[in-house]
């Protein structure tokens, strides 16, 4: 998805409140604030102190999500707490994705080729594993004896 169709999409969805609501929030009208999502108006601009706050407000990551996927990577939230079960059930999180992933695939390649609907599926479900193994990551780094600075 493009960074500005994830900013209208984000500041338009009913379950945040809405444009109005969002607007409200950041001390502005929520004209230009609907200007500043438009993908179809070059003459306002979202900053990126704005965009990082509306992610804030709605608990949204889309926006950067958009800008990490345009730059070849991916965006995870990754929860630092690090006892041992949580460690054992991120570890078999990631496992299930993987199984996920295949299951995906082979249902995309029955006809022998993706559509751009199987390819979209596919990628919501590496974005899954990545960010299960992510948080696998951290989660082993925060609980490494005598690492208090990760």
């Amino acid at each position: 998805m493009d960074v500005i169709d994830a900013a209208h999409k984000t500041v338009h969805n009913p379950k945040h409140g809405g444009s109005t609501a969002i607007a409200a929030r950041m001390g502005m009208s929520n004209t230009v604030l609907n200007n500043k999502v438009n993908p179809n108006t070059d003459t306002h601009h979202l900053r990126l102190d704005e965009a990082i706050t509306i992610m804030e407000y709605t608990n949204d990551t889309s926006i950067i999500q958009a800008m990490a996927h345009r730059l070849g990577g991916v965006f995870t939230r990754v929860d630092e707490e690090a006892t041992q079960a949580s460690i054992i059930m991120t570890a078999l999180s990631t496992s299930a994705c993987q199984g996920d992933i295949m299951s995906e695939m082979q249902q995309a390649l029955e006809d022998g080729r993706i559509d751009c609907k199987e390819h979209d599926a596919l990628q919501t479900k590496i974005q899954d594993a990545m960010v299960a193994l992510r948080t696998l990551s951290v989660q082993i780094a925060n609980h490494c004896e005598g690492n208090n600075n990760v």
